[in-house]
């Protein structure tokens, strides 16, 4: 687990100071005097310009993009067809990762979070090509395709931001929630098939809920950033089905058990309590609840 001076957005302590995803931390002199400090209240009321978000357009074009030719390739061939477009998307995914890995250095300075991990988007465009080409795999020709890829490409970057800082921007969410809904409205224009959209929100507004109602509980487990990111993530795997929802909220809990374990045994001293990270294991966890088979862990 990365060593962060951020406060973080998981644990109970600082559960009353950051609730907020926007809130900055604070900076202190040798002295211990604050040199700045950024309240929420004052991080809510920078917005980000509307060209900030132009990036997004450009992952949402190649993802549509990556839908059109996966359609094509499984009508032609079926399950055959979709392994080239499946390595193309993978490819495009990388390099849509690494375009907008400027807006995400935007995103995080306009609230005063560290942009350090914006400096490193080899691992985000790794992660990005291995969801890309399993989401292609996954969905063949449907149109919901086109939402998991734009969903996928952002979420990666705001799980590595929350690693490092255990933070990551409120205008991240808003734009991956936008756009997934969007894509995920187009798909039931496309696909005429409102069950599965209508399954999707309702899916994403209950654990929303869920994961909302816990954090206040237990005083921000999880934060609400991540909370918010529930929403989008859990609505992906509620368009296949219910039992793939049980699975995007079972997963993410035991890998982040299981993570949290590896690090207390292998972390010696160097690990404080529980903080911890929880985006990245909400982003692998619905990853694999998407792709593996309804009820797999029912077995």
């Amino acid at each position: 687990m990365a060593e962060s001076s951020v406060e973080s957005e998981n644990t109970a302590g600082g559960a009353s100071n950051s609730l907020s995803a926007e809130e900055a931390e604070p900076t202190a002199s040798a002295s211990g005097q604050l040199l700045g400090l950024v309240t929420a209240a004052d991080a809510g009321k920078r917005k980000p310009p509307l060209s900030t978000y132009l990036p997004i357009l450009g992952v949402i074009a190649v993802s549509v993009a990556v839908w059109i030719a996966a359609r094509w390739a499984f009508n032609r061939h079926e399950q055959a067809g979709l392994w080239w477009v499946a390595a193309f998307a993978a490819l495009t995914g990388a390099a849509a990762s690494v375009a907008v890995r400027p807006m995400m250095a935007s995103l995080c300075a306009l609230v005063q979070i560290p942009v350090t991990p914006t400096s490193r988007p080899i691992v985000p465009a790794v992660a990005t090509a291995g969801l890309w080409f399993g989401a292609v795999m996954t969905a063949g020709g449907a149109a919901i395709l086109s939402a998991w890829l734009t969903v996928a490409a952002l979420s990666v970057w705001a799980a590595w931001i929350d690693h490092f800082t255990l933070r990551f921007p409120l205008p991240l969410i808003r734009a991956v929630t936008v756009s997934g809904l969007l894509l995920g409205a187009m798909a039931v224009v496309v696909d005429q098939d409102p069950a599965a959209g209508l399954r999707a929100v309702v899916a994403g507004a209950a654990i929303f809920a869920s994961y909302l109602a816990f954090a206040i509980i237990t005083r921000g487990h999880p934060g609400l950033a991540d909370v918010r990111l529930s929403f989008i993530l859990t609505a992906a795997a509620g368009w296949v089905g219910w039992m793939n929802v049980a699975a995007a909220v079972l997963l993410p809990n035991v890998l982040a058990v299981v993570g949290v374990a590896i690090t207390k045994v292998f972390g010696g001293g160097k690990v404080r309590g529980v903080e911890f990270g929880f985006a990245p294991y909400l982003v692998v966890g619905t990853a694999l609840a998407i792709a593996l088979p309804a009820g797999w862990w029912l077995l």
